[in-house]
């Protein structure tokens, strides 16, 4: 194994300070250049020109995070479904996998709706 010298050394610290040094030059340019005139205005939050309807600190119904949850889950498994079925033509062992894999998420579906996870009270 070769010693490494201190140029590689010297350019892999380089390769590593490099972008961290361009990153504080550029908040420190912010930090200077940037104007400085707080008002009300500028500091209330922005909803595509509309005035705030209410309070953002208002509680959120905990019913959409499971319809949200269950969303996320379904979606990856679907993107799961699109890249195996590339591999699974002419294999009949992988058609039967993937047909176990979606009837799983058949039950899973059908267990939500059962208990009521997918329904919205209003």
């Amino acid at each position: 194994m070769e010693a490494t010298s201190a140029p590689d050394v010297l350019f892999v610290i380089g390769l590593a300070a490099a972008p961290a040094l361009f990153l504080l030059l550029l908040f420190a340019l912010n930090a200077l250049l940037s104007p400085r005139r707080p008002s009300a205005e500028k500091r209330s939050a922005y909803e595509c020109g509309i005035p705030q309807a209410g309070s953002p600190w208002r509680r959120v119904n905990v019913r959409f995070s499971t319809i949200a949850l269950l969303f996320v889950i379904f979606d990856a498994e679907t993107v799961l479904l699109f890249a195996v079925a590339p591999g699974v033509r002419g294999s009949w062992t992988g058609a039967a996998e993937v047909a176990a894999f979606t009837a799983f998420l058949a039950f899973g579906l059908v267990y939500a709706w059962r208990k009521g996870a997918l329904k919205w009270l209003s």
